[in-house]
């Protein structure tokens, strides 16, 4: 037998020896005879032959006290049975006849606050439980932990946070989940400076749990307050608590700080150590990292190695658009003639001049006039193709002469 359903027959013992003194309406002996019964057969862990018992009485004619006595153990008896319903249905009646002591009642409302949290009746277990609060001196921990709960459903966090606090401050060894229910409370309120804060001590409390690592910087950039947020994700990935995703997240955070160069480094390692793989978002990432560190040559290996990775025409633009601005037009020559081969980025004119202007530059004569005369077809590049043009066709008649 459990040690809360060994509490309720001590108390309903508790109520039967007070129903004997009582001198408005003292017990008949069918309603004692019955509620002995039912408690010894509880004892026994044989809770449908006791609500059997109790519900055949209900039947009779007998009076409010009687029948509250009775509601209440068969209120109990549903509990053990799981029958929830049935249990709220049983203690709402015995407390509505409205004849039990008050250390019976007062029990009761916490019972009531219980079973209708479980069931999804927030709004009538605080009731319950607020009337409970008002008649207790030293409420426990759990108590508060149930009104945060509540609370919590009903969004009302100010008095979540409130609860929550009461519930860890009193309780010798909290739960993670307390913490974590206070930090929801937190979080909802937009509180995140108590937010972060309250997620260092879980994560000193529970450094096993790896995921409030990203709690805790994602705490702190909504917080502004980015340089801890980077620092927090920096020390999670020395302690090796960081997944594929946690790295990935860390290296943005360094892109959104400008640290560009940080970022590419941190990419590069972790692609060579296994943690991140070689695909086409990491290779883009990492290139577009070095180009923001305007490490040219760095970003144009990156380039390479996600355009013949992929085939994709756009890597072979934004390699040939790298050699193009350091002058190596033979390279940039090559890769851009890979961008719009077979007519690929046909709707990219700035494709179609930057390798003209780089074949003319490497002496592809055919080529240049080739793309020069593409990017003659759009309005955006039609300027500048005819002066590479001209300026093709000055040196194609000193040549000739």
């Amino acid at each position: 037998m459990s040690h809360y359903l060994m509490a309720v027959l001590f108390l309903i013992c508790t109520t039967l020896a007070a129903a004997e003194k009582e001198a408005g309406y003292p017990l008949s002996e069918p309603v004692h005879e019955a509620l002995t019964s039912a408690r010894e057969l509880m004892e026994k862990n044989d809770y449908r032959q006791a609500e059997n018992t109790l519900n055949g009485l209900l039947q009779k004619d007998i009076n409010p006290y009687e029948r509250a006595l009775l509601n209440q153990m068969l209120g109990y008896a549903y509990h053990a049975l799981d029958k929830r319903g049935e249990a709220i249905t049983a203690f709402s009646k015995a407390l509505a006849d409205n004849q039990l002591p008050e250390n019976v009642t007062h029990d009761l409302h916490y019972s009531l606050a219980q079973l209708l949290a479980q069931d999804g009746k927030y709004k009538d277990a605080l009731v319950h439980l607020q009337s409970w609060f008002q008649d207790e001196k030293a409420p426990p921990p759990e108590a508060h932990l149930l009104a945060g709960m509540i609370y919590y459903q009903l969004q009302d966090y100010p008095a979540l946070i409130t609860h929550m606090q009461e519930a860890i401050g009193k309780a010798s060894k909290p739960e993670a989940s307390w913490y974590e229910l206070l930090l929801a409370g937190y979080y909802h309120s937009e509180d995140y400076s108590h937010s972060a804060a309250l997620l260092e001590q879980i994560i000193n409390r529970y450094p096993e749990k790896h995921e409030l690592w990203l709690q805790l910087a994602g705490m702190y950039q909504k917080a502004n307050l980015a340089g801890k947020a980077l620092a927090v994700m920096e020390l999670a990935l020395k302690r090796g608590v960081l997944d594929e995703s946690g790295i990935l997240q860390l290296i943005r955070l360094c892109l959104n700080e400008k640290l560009p160069q940080r970022a590419a480094v941190l990419l590069q390692e972790q692609m060579a150590a296994g943690a991140i793989p070689h695909n086409r978002d990491n290779l883009e990432l990492l290139a577009e990292s070095w180009q923001l560190a305007r490490e040219n040559d760095k970003a144009a290996a990156a380039f390479t190695e996600l355009a013949t990775l992929t085939n994709d025409p756009s890597a072979y633009y934004r390699l040939g658009y790298i050699y193009f601005t350091q002058e190596k037009w033979d390279a940039a020559s090559k890769a851009l003639a890979a961008a719009v081969k077979n007519g690929a980025l046909q709707d990219k004119p700035d494709a179609w001049l930057l390798l003209g202007i780089s074949a003319y530059h490497n002496q592809e004569t055919a080529t240049a006039t080739r793309a020069l005369n593409q990017a003659l077809n759009h309005e955006s590049t039609r300027q500048q193709a005819q002066w590479w043009l001209n300026k093709l066709g000055g040196r194609m008649e000193q040549d000739s002469g």
